[in-house]
């Protein structure tokens, strides 16, 4: 990470290192346990303690935390949906440790859980997370991270919402913070040195059938002058805000992640979703939000 180191996001979430009581293939059945609110706020700290650095490498170093079902669905407000476990170990964990990206993503620290309330299967909290920021001058800000999670009876985090709250104001800090006597340049040299880390990722792990870009040259251009660079809330969108996220993912699975950062955007950066589909999406069915199943 060498110039932005933020994201937004990204990403955020919760579980338990407690024996499971039944395995996860059985966890269908019993989708709303009934935990109690002790429990539930242990399991969201044992969450945000996996998510620090450096305990966050050995979860993604895991890839398969057992943070997380099988089948866990995920949703970051500006950015997409995430489903499975090994899909999520990377972008909840992942994400968030060190690289020699230039890129939006920061480095978690300490956390204060702010707000918490519980009910049965579900916890609702707000945390604020220390973040250092590699790429721009190694800045140290609180974020703060809203999150809906819901665990099944294995103690494993079978559903997350989350929101980085004041997302857009954290970037336009991060950014002028670059050069505060000069807005334009800030911009500037942000946008270039995403481009250029994204382009030299792509040289370095994008081969063969992932190949996207013929040349650097193309792959710089693309990036600079066809698309848009991206407001704080399309970091699932046709932008270069949505590639310097996913750009860190590739060294796990390139087969997999070289698409994002690609002219099509691999249906993770791409305009296909409106405000409407955003905002009445149904997109969770491992349990209620609402908990009125009976409870086992």
């Amino acid at each position: 990470m060498k110039l932005l180191s933020l994201t937004s996001v990204s990403c955020a979430l919760a579980i338990a290192t407690a024996t499971p009581l039944v395995s996860s293939r059985d966890v269908k059945s019993a989708q709303t346990p009934n935990l109690g609110y002790d429990e539930l706020l242990s399991l969201q700290h044992q969450f945000w303690n996996k998510f620090k650095y450096p305990n966050n490498i050995k979860e993604a170093e895991s890839i398969n935390s057992t943070v997380f079902s099988e089948d866990v669905q995920g949703r970051v407000s500006d950015t997409r949906n995430f489903v499975g476990r090994e899909l999520n170990t990377e972008y909840i964990f992942g994400l968030f440790t060190p690289s020699d990206s230039a890129s939006i993503i920061g480095r978690p620290g300490d956390y204060e859980i702010v707000q918490f309330v519980a009910n049965k299967n579900i916890a609702v909290a707000s945390t604020t997370v220390q973040f250092i920021f590699p790429s721009f001058n190694n800045i140290s800000l609180p974020v703060r991270i809203d999150t809906w999670l819901t665990w099944n009876a294995a103690r494993e985090i079978s559903q997350y919402d989350v929101t980085f709250r004041w997302f857009g104001y954290l970037l336009k800090t991060l950014i002028l913070g670059l050069n505060p006597d000069d807005p334009v340049k800030s911009q500037t040299a942000a946008v270039n040195s995403m481009a250029a880390s994204i382009c030299a990722t792509h040289t370095t792990y994008c081969n063969g059938t992932n190949t996207q870009y013929e040349s650097q040259d193309e792959c710089y251009n693309f990036l600079t002058q066809d698309i848009r660079v991206g407001q704080s809330f399309e970091l699932g969108m046709n932008t270069l805000l949505c590639r310097n996220v996913h750009e860190i993912m590739i060294k796990y699975r390139p087969d997999v992640h070289c698409s994002h950062i690609g002219k099509t955007g691999g249906g993770m950066c791409d305009d296909s979703i409106s405000y409407e589909t955003k905002v009445q999406e149904q997109y969770f069915t491992n349990s209620p939000w609402i908990p009125t199943q009976t409870a086992v």
